[in-house]
């Protein structure tokens, strides 16, 4: 495990102080039973701040052009899952997750959940022992490839599944889509979509096709969320810790 743990801290160019965070955050919740505590929960949930932070720093700067309903798909793309979880395999994080046998055996190593988790985990890990400026460059460099197709526009293409990746994380519920109303002559028609979530409409949007309707309720309603889940502002001081992770 320690010549691991050497292994990766020069792939991420850290040394840690407290080699117990990078433990931490490499401790599947399979592997913590005893004590769910002792997994990596706690650190991915402080990472999920840290990496949104970095980004929405990152593109603030970057596209000084961008409305505030860009830098927010721009940002939900960069931080989904997908892309954490590349950034995680590209790191080689499964390498090194400390997982049940169970889960190791059905796959925990190549799945995206575990993955994301584990590099938000460990980005925590760092901002905690290194700091913040440790932390912004690992985030940075990891996810420079999502940054790069901020800038041609890729991550625009579907904005179904960007929204699927935001209500998943945040209600545990996909969304649901309708069409309310089509307007207009047979090859002329204009559509109209709602996305719900539960039994609230998030977002509205019209096309003209069906799926074009959907696709601008889904863009609708991230522009939504972008006013209701602000970043925070500051940066927060790390606690002094000397013995072990708290």
């Amino acid at each position: 495990m320690n010549d691991g743990l050497e292994k990766l801290q020069q792939r991420l160019g850290v040394r840690f102080k407290n080699i117990h965070y990078l433990q931490r955050a490499l401790t599947h919740r399979s592997a913590a039973t005893d004590n769910a505590l002792e997994s990596n929960e706690r650190l991915e949930f402080l990472g999920d701040s840290v990496v949104g932070l970095v980004v929405c720093e990152n593109l603030f700067r970057r596209y000084p052009d961008y409305s505030e309903g860009d830098l927010a798909k721009s940002k939900a793309y960069i931080v989904s899952e997908p892309a954490l979880a590349a950034a995680a395999q590209a790191l080689g994080l499964e390498e090194f997750v400390v997982m049940s046998s169970s889960e190791a055996a059905s796959g925990g190593r190549r799945r995206r959940s575990i993955l994301a988790d584990a590099f938000e985990a460990v980005v925590a890990a760092i901002y905690l022992d290194c700091g913040i400026r440790a932390a912004r460059r690992v985030v940075r460099d990891a996810l420079l490839p999502a940054l790069e197709e901020v800038i041609t526009d890729q991550h625009r293409r579907d904005y179904k599944s960007s929204l699927q990746e935001h209500t998943q994380a945040r209600a545990h519920l996909a969304p649901l889509y309708r069409i309310v109303s089509e307007e207009g002559r047979e090859h002329e028609k204009v559509f109209t979509a709602q996305v719900l979530v539960g039994e609230r409409i998030i977002g509205e949007g019209a096309g003209r096709s069906k799926k074009e309707a959907e696709q601008a309720a889904a863009q609708n309603a991230l522009d939504q969320l972008s006013l209701h889940f602000p970043e925070p502002a500051a940066e927060a001081a790390p606690p002094d810790v000397k013995n072990g992770v708290q």
